[in-house]
């Protein structure tokens, strides 16, 4: 197989259910206007404090299986079985005691890994300290700064989520029966395949770092009105949010292309 056919084939796969994309294309913007509705729920009474704890229930479960249902899916797709999508959120929705364990370990990684963010300077500053003072006076600290920022970005957004999401997979797909022995199969012909992070590095690079400097970004024109101001915020964000999508996208596509590729040889998904 030539070293462009299984990006290419990822890549394609990623842009082969319609159906999946417009889920993910309407369903995210509610969930986060949902959200937005949610912060402004007050609690000062029972039942404003119960409507806070079930709203925010139904977002999360909603999210979970939207995002696994995809995971499903695009596992499905590269079995060469019938990508049927109810099946994949079907699957997805009996299986999401064991979605939401997953969920729960998948956020204190990423929080932990974030965290990290706190010792930018200390960490800097300390590294360039125990240089030779030959080496010290031509790198700079804003050098080291950016290189463990880059470090911080690969663990919170590349390590962790190329670590869990096959097994994320797993969960959506079988359950708890998937953090059995046969789970490892998958994760091992994952966490193994430069293929793998070289993909998943360039989606996070593009899906994080492309659309918040997107959002960020601020017309340099003195001269702008108000409506062009707020056209330009509407098509950044509208920008942001299709690069993230494709970036996510892509991601489900290649967890479950590898998945596929290792279960082929262990069996069928049992529901």
């Amino acid at each position: 197989m030539s070293h462009f056919e299984e990006p290419r084939q990822i890549l394609a796969g990623s842009f082969r259910s319609g159906r999946v994309w417009l889920l993910q294309l309407f369903v995210n913007p509610i969930l986060a206007g949902l959200f937005a509705a949610w912060l402004l729920i007050p609690e000062a009474k029972i039942w404003q404090l119960a409507l806070n704890v079930l709203l925010a229930l139904l977002i999360a479960a909603v999210a979970l299986v939207l995002h696994a249902g995809t995971l499903n899916y695009f596992s499905s797709q590269f079995r060469e079985q019938p990508p049927a999508v109810t099946a994949a959120f079907g699957r997805a929705l009996r299986h999401f005691a064991a979605i939401g364990v997953c969920a729960v370990i998948f956020y204190f990684a990423w929080s932990l890994a974030g965290g990290l963010e706190r010792y930018q300077e200390t960490f800097s500053i300390y590294l360039r300290s125990t240089l030779p003072a030959t080496v010290r006076g031509g790198i700079p600290l804003g050098v080291l700064t950016g290189i463990f920022d880059f470090l911080v970005f690969l663990l919170q957004w590349v390590a962790v989520p190329g670590l869990l999401l096959p097994l994320a997979l797993r969960a959506a797909d079988q359950g708890f029966r998937g953090f059995g022995r046969a789970a490892w199969r998958p994760w091992k012909s994952a966490v193994k395949s430069l293929h793998y992070w070289v993909i998943l590095t360039v989606a996070a690079f593009l899906g994080v770092y492309g659309s918040s400097t997107l959002l960020g970004w601020r017309p340099s024109s003195e001269s702008q009105t108000f409506t062009g101001e707020t056209a330009n915020l509407v098509l950044r964000i509208l920008l942001a949010y299709g690069l993230g999508l494709v970036s996510w996208m892509v991601a489900c596509s290649l967890v479950g292309r590898r998945s596929a590729a290792s279960q082929s040889v262990g069996g069928n998904s049992v529901a």
